[in-house]
């Protein structure tokens, strides 16, 4: 298994972020986190991301915990943390700087594909600082992609351009976690649905499964948590 959580519980002040959950990602998947607001979707990310730690259980990524490893994954979170100054000439030598495989020619053809303009990004629509991020993040080697609602409050024909990207750029030996409140437009992606709710997890399922049973992810979505 790529990355692991064994009986893995997260706790916070007053709520449990997670609870007892058990789960594995092989390589090579492309698995829809699904989930309310709330059911502990973003603490799985960034529990795998090392940017969380368990209260109780165990985090493994690449045989390993995961923040010693963080160099070999990358987290896109919610939060646009883009500088304002920064264009896309700005992100190849941030980028360049901070990761030994930043990949300039397929972040170049990134741009070119999800059509981000060569301005700053303050003068960028949040459609486009969105496609700049996710170019960024695509442009390095990593084999394990954590994205954490990439499509939240962007346009539709930039989430259309979005789900292409991850389509073409998605390589055979990259595991994706995808979470995103966009279930039917972004379903088409996923080989595995894991739904999560109060922490739980609800169901854990192959997509090609729900589909011979003639259930869609959206389907399964509203019987598991609605």
């Amino acid at each position: 298994m790529l990355a692991t959580l064994d009986h893995v519980t997260k706790r916070y002040v007053r709520t449990e972020g997670l609870h007892d959950v058990t789960t594995g990602f092989p390589t090579g998947e492309v698995v829809g986190i699904l989930g309310l607001n709330g059911s502990g979707k973003t603490t799985l990310l960034k529990l795998l991301a090392g940017l969380l730690f368990p209260t109780e259980g165990t985090v493994r990524v690449f045989d390993g915990p995961p923040r010693p490893n963080r160099s070999r994954m990358v987290y896109l979170g919610e939060t646009d943390a883009l500088w304002p100054w920064m264009d896309p000439a700005g992100a190849v030598v941030f980028m360049r700087g901070l990761y030994k495989d930043f990949d300039e020619r397929r972040f170049a053809a990134l741009l070119e594909l999800l059509e981000v303009p060569p301005r700053r990004t303050k003068a960028m629509s949040k459609g486009e600082r969105g496609r700049l991020r996710l170019a960024m993040a695509l442009a390095r080697g990593a084999k394990l992609l954590l994205l954490d609602e990439p499509l939240a409050g962007i346009d539709l024909l930039s989430r259309e351009k979005i789900l292409g990207s991850l389509v073409r750029e998605w390589h055979t030996d990259e595991t994706i976690l995808l979470s995103t409140h966009e279930v039917a437009e972004a379903e088409g992606l996923f080989e595995r649905v894991l739904y999560l709710r109060d922490g739980r997890i609800a169901l854990d399922a192959k997509a090609e499964e729900l589909r011979e049973e003639g259930r869609s992810a959206v389907d399964a979505f509203r019987e598991v948590l609605g």
